[in-house]
């Protein structure tokens, strides 16, 4: 992988690393859905032997594998590392702009936002969290906001 020193440059790739990412775990739990009803038996059966139990389970993975979940299971594994290496190389990448610092913020508040929880209904809803996202997203618009300006008065 080419090494990439440009902060921007490398939010940009982690976002479409992610996007695939996303769209490759939505292709997997579509194909888990559609696949047969007894691929689910193991686990909602209780009381059956531990061979019983093994046989089912070697049953299910072959069943995943004819639809490739395997293959996709191995691509994300793939994406989860390459977005792992650009984050430590962007972790130690100085923003030399604040369009750099925007697009990091930026990153990191849809991230944020992608894991927590903003519905007070929702059991696993947690006020802090819920704070810590508002907080991130004033400061993204209001730093949105200051460069916007600054590009009006500089054309």
């Amino acid at each position: 992988m080419a090494v990439i020193t440009n902060t921007i440059l490398l939010v940009r790739r982690l976002n479409e690393l992610q996007r695939r990412r996303d769209a490759l775990v939505e292709r997997q739990d579509r194909i888990r859905r559609s696949l047969p009803e007894w691929t689910f038996v193991p686990l909602q059966l209780v009381g059956m032997s531990a061979e019983e139990i093994r046989s089912m389970m070697t049953d299910l993975s072959k069943a995943e594998k004819e639809v490739g979940l395997d293959e996709i299971e191995r691509e994300i594994e793939l994406l989860d590392r390459q977005i792992e290496e650009l984050e430590n190389i962007l972790l130690t990448t100085p923003s030399r702009t604040l369009e750099s610092v925007m697009a990091v913020l930026d990153l990191a508040v849809n991230r944020f936002k992608a894991t927590t929880v903003t519905d007070p209904n929702d059991v696993f809803y947690d006020y802090g969290d819920a704070r810590v996202l508002m907080f991130l997203e004033r400061a993204a618009e209001d730093l949105r906001a200051m460069l916007l300006a600054e590009q009006r008065t500089a054309s």
